[in-house]
């Protein structure tokens, strides 16, 4: 018995309960069959450059099949993505209206560096793209209508694929030579009556390969998604948290729209209410974020949750086809062409109004028009706006075609291809600041009360606010495969390749958004890069015993900046015993810089910056100078290295009984030069040496000098000659930090079955992430969280476990499925920016987001001729997302589910 995959038979897995809690192994195994095995085809597999027959092979792969996918009761390729046990989280889908990343979502394989492909070759990389630079393929692009089945490849491929696959690899792999016609419809909805779903597509494809010598598959899809408002989840519309463990009171004191009154403060004195804020929102701010515990601080307090979308509204269209062409019984013809329309609108609070000099919020003299108070006010408003947020709307198409064949033994691909991306995003609700102070001190704007300006004021005082993306990647691949010599187990597999790519990259801000005119943001500049690659590779499948085969590549990649980097890969697989074989592989990888990395003209952001040229604490002026911010513009670097890895694994996998698999797989990774910004705090100690000119300060006030005239000899001793306040840093990238991290991933699964009762499948997975250890400078201590502020053990943002258990079942038309989701409990990070919380005792002891089990459940039936119904039901006991006190909308979007039970039908009928 031969660990040989059926067909039929995807990756199986089983998680198991110990006495105290969840305890699960993971595995990776495939059936083995006693029946004749059928004539096998070599195919080319995820991992491996080599075309060989489907079998286990020497990296741990995943396969979902388009039937498990169904079953799931998925909307989207990210909510396959998220039940992940070796990825997880909501890969960005549930991002605010202020991330950077507007509308994209992302996965990450063990938190790192993941390779996306379809049909085994490059998507293009977003063109929106986090605050440090790092871009990824957007997940949005990928409809599920389109998908036959997806690969996940559970360890480093840079030496077989290159850049990016440091964590692994998912291949999103297309229906091909499919003939019929099959049309698909699904809705499905919220128990609260949000959150709707309803999708169609359809299918289909005609020629026979084999009798007209050619296939055309395609398929077209259409699918809308409503949004689910945060008013309409009580966990989340609060502004008091209290009765959870560590939660505070998260009230915003600005408005959640822009017609919202305010709270103001006269001449210095204690906060309140805007006299038209409303009875419902008039409330005491005690214990609160912004300022020092005070019962007798009252606000116009207004939950987070009242200006949020928690699942944003978005549009989804596009298609797919396939096409071969078979000129002779050795050469073939291909292509593939794909498109996909994504837009959404997220839902946001219009921005809030600063001061003239942008030192805080507003602050209205005594002596204005509007003024009724006879000394001057201080509001914290937002711009009078309709509305706030952003809305995005991207178009991804890629195009691949070429020729594959055999001559002499060997099988060969030649192939062309071109992808891109083009998007845009607006952001909605912001200002021109200096026209707005400008209308301010002239009285034509009002900022008093809820909005008693014209429509014509607010529109000449809006700014013109956004930004579009075009990204690409053109490329040319030459492979070829073929067998030689003779070694004891059989003949060598050898495969070679060559690769040529150029990838481009445009952003393109508003005008006003570059100048800085708007208020609250700062400069966003362009970025306007490209960047060649040529690559050969090359790989062996080395069987030395019958028992015993190895696998060596190699990959060298030579970029047009980043210069050259040799990716080795060693492997072996041992059959031990028909039931029983080990595989071990060691590899290294790399990330190459981003264009956005090496060429971003600069983005700005306002950092918590201790100044040590300024800071005395405890001095009522130049105290605030301790636990300021100041502007940190960003820029690309030019001469960054890339990021580099080192990849170990060693698994099982066994059949101890018929029908029982089990697997155990040990990863370890080390992820190092990862590219960071640097910090304000580097900038600043280097300020009279090589950071010099990266930092720029206001001249000195006559305020400066007398305050520093006034303290002691030994205080401006301290300080030094009296400079200016900060106005801006200039912080690049570097190659400075690195990651460590090991884990175990366990997968098992059993097959009963039962003549009267049908076939039963319990099947399960998990990862157990031992360790996830920063450095951010390479002789700093390895830490399991971002910052040395108290560091207990345990993960910070990455839940130790995250597991998976199943039910299938089959008899005659009737199927189910069940499955249980499990993420462990895990700690919250303690840092004031984090958690927002200036004063954070209570969190002495280190608070934890608790753990989440949700179960979903769905029910098929396939009796009526070429018709399948299928209902399910997603979170079906409706729990609530877990606890995290340093939210303000009560729990951590990164991994918490916040739809509550969602329910749904579909039907699939085929024309044949």
């Amino acid at each position: 018995m031969m660990f040989r995959e059926k067909k039929s038979v995807q990756v199986v897995r089983l998680a198991l309960a110990a006495f105290a809690g969840i305890a699960t192994m993971s595995v990776h195994a495939q059936q083995a069959t006693d029946a004749p095995a059928p004539k096998l085809q070599r195919v080319e597999i995820t991992g491996s450059s080599i075309k060989r027959i489907e079998a286990e092979g020497i990296s741990p792969i995943t396969v979902m099949t388009r039937e498990s996918i169904a079953r799931s009761g998925a909307t989207s390729v990210l909510d396959l993505m998220r039940n992940l046990t070796s990825a997880g989280g909501n890969g960005g889908e549930l991002a605010t209206s202020s991330s950077f990343r507007n509308g994209a979502t992302s996965v990450s394989l063990r938190g790192l560096p993941t390779l996306i492909l379809l049909n085994g070759y490059r998507l293009p990389a977003s063109g929106s793209d986090e605050y440090s630079g790092q871009t990824s393929v957007d997940l949005n692009a990928i409809p599920l209508a389109a998908i036959e089945r997806i690969d996940v490849l559970k360890d480093g491929a840079s030496a077989i694929y290159g850049t990016d696959a440091v964590g692994g690899v998912i291949n999103f792999i297309l229906r091909k030579d499919y003939q019929g016609l099959t049309l698909d419809a699904s809705t499905g909805s919220t128990t609260y009556g949000d959150g709707q779903n309803n999708k169609v597509s359809v299918s289909g494809g005609f020629g026979d390969r084999d009798a007209q010598k050619f296939n055309v598959t395609y398929s077209a899809s259409y699918e809308k998604t409503k949004a689910i408002h945060g008013v309409d989840r009580d966990w989340a519309n609060s502004t008091d948290f209290t009765g959870h463990k560590g939660g505070l009171y998260q009230g915003g004191v600005y408005g959640a729209k822009g017609s919202d009154p305010g709270t103001m403060s006269l001449g210095g004195s204690q906060r309140m209410p805007d006299p038209e804020c409303d009875a419902a929102h008039r409330k005491p701010y005690p214990n609160a974020p912004e300022w020092v515990a005070a019962p007798n601080r009252n606000a116009c307090l207004y939950s987070a949750a009242e200006s949020v979308d928690l699942v944003r509204p978005s549009t989804r269209y596009g298609g797919a086809v396939t096409a071969n062409w078979d000129l002779t019984p050795d050469v073939s013809l291909f292509a593939n062409l794909f498109y996909n329309h994504f837009d959404t609108r997220i839902q946001g609070s219009p921005a809030w109004i600063q001061n003239a000099d942008r030192s805080g919020v507003l602050r209205v003299a005594a002596d204005n028009r509007f003024n009724t108070y006879g000394v001057p006010v201080t509001i914290r408003r937002l711009f009078p706006a309709a509305e706030g947020g952003t809305g995005t709307n991207v178009d991804t198409t890629w195009l691949v075609g070429g020729a594959t064949g055999r001559v002499a033994n060997w099988d060969w691909t030649v192939s062309l291809g071109h992808s891109q991306e083009k998007g845009e995003t607006r952001v909605y609700g912001s200002f021109l600041h200096d026209k707005l102070h400008s209308y301010l001190a002239q009285g034509k704007f009002n900022p008093f009360g809820g909005n008693h300006n014209s429509e014509q004021v607010i529109n000449e005082l809006t700014a013109d606010q956004y930004t579009k993306t075009k990204s690409s990647t053109d490329f040319a691949k030459v492979t070829a495969s073929s067998e030689f010599g003779q070694l004891p187990g059989g003949k060598i597999g050898v495969a070679v390749g060559a690769e040529y790519k150029r990838e481009k990259l445009t952003y393109d801000p508003s005008q006003a958004w570059r100048d800085g005119e708007i208020g609250i943001y700062s400069t966003l500049r362009g970025i306007d890069g490209s960047e060649s690659l040529g690559a050969v590779f090359g790989e062996l499948a080395l069987p030395l015993l019958k028992n015993l085969e190895a696998q060596a590549a190699i990959r060298y990649d030579r970029y047009q900046m980043a210069g050259g980097t040799t990716n080795p890969k060693l492997g072996l697989r041992w059959t031990v015993l028909p039931t029983l074989m080990f595989r071990t592989s060691y590899s290294t990888g790399f990330r190459a810089p981003t264009l956005s990395q090496r060429f971003n003209e600069g983005r700005g952001g306002f950092v918590a910056t201790k100044d040590p040229k300024r800071c005395i604490v405890g001095d009522a002026y130049f105290d605030t100078a301790c636990s300021g911010s100041a502007l940190s513009l960003l820029s690309g670097t030019k001469d960054l290295k890339p990021e580099k890895s080192k990849q170990f694994n060693l698994g099982v996998v066994a059949e101890p009984i018929k029908n029982l698999t089990l697997g155990l797989t040990y990863w370890n990774i080390k992820w190092n030069d990862r590219v960071e910004n640097l910090d304000n705090e580097t900038v600043l100690a280097g300020e009279d040496g090589q950071y010099k000119n990266a930092v720029t300060r206001y001249a000195v006030t006559a305020e400066d000098q007398e305050k520093y005239n006034a303290l002691s000899a030994a205080q401006r001793a301290t300080l030094g000659p009296l400079v200016g306040r900060l106005k801006q840093l200039q912080v690049g990238l570097i190659n400075r930090s690195k990651v460590v991290t090991d884990g175990l991933d366990v997968e098992a699964a059993y097959t009963m079955r039962k003549a009267d009762m049908g076939r039963f499948k319990v099947s399960g997975e998990a990862t157990y992430t031992l360790s996830y250890n920063r450095v951010l400078l390479p002789d700093d201590p390895a830490i399991n969280c971002p910052n040395n502020t108290a560091c207990e053990a345990g993960e910070y943002g990455y839940p130790k476990l995250q597991a998976k258990l199943g039910l299938n079942w089959d008899r005659g038309a009737w199927a189910a499925t069940t499955s249980a989701n499990f993420t462990s409990h895990y700690h919250v990070e303690r840092t004031p920016s984090a958690t927002i919380n200036l004063y954070y005792d209570t969190y002495a002891s280190g608070l934890m987001i608790p753990s989440a089990t949700l179960v979903d459940a769905s029910l098929s039936y396939s009796g009526f001729k070429n018709l399948v119904l299928r209902g399910g039901v997603n979170n079906v006991f409706d729990r609530t997302p877990a606890f995290d006190p340093s939210s303000n909308i009560g729990y951590d979007n990164a991994y918490g589910n916040p739809r509550g039970r969602y329910m749904y039908v579909s039907a699939s009928y085929s024309f044949k």
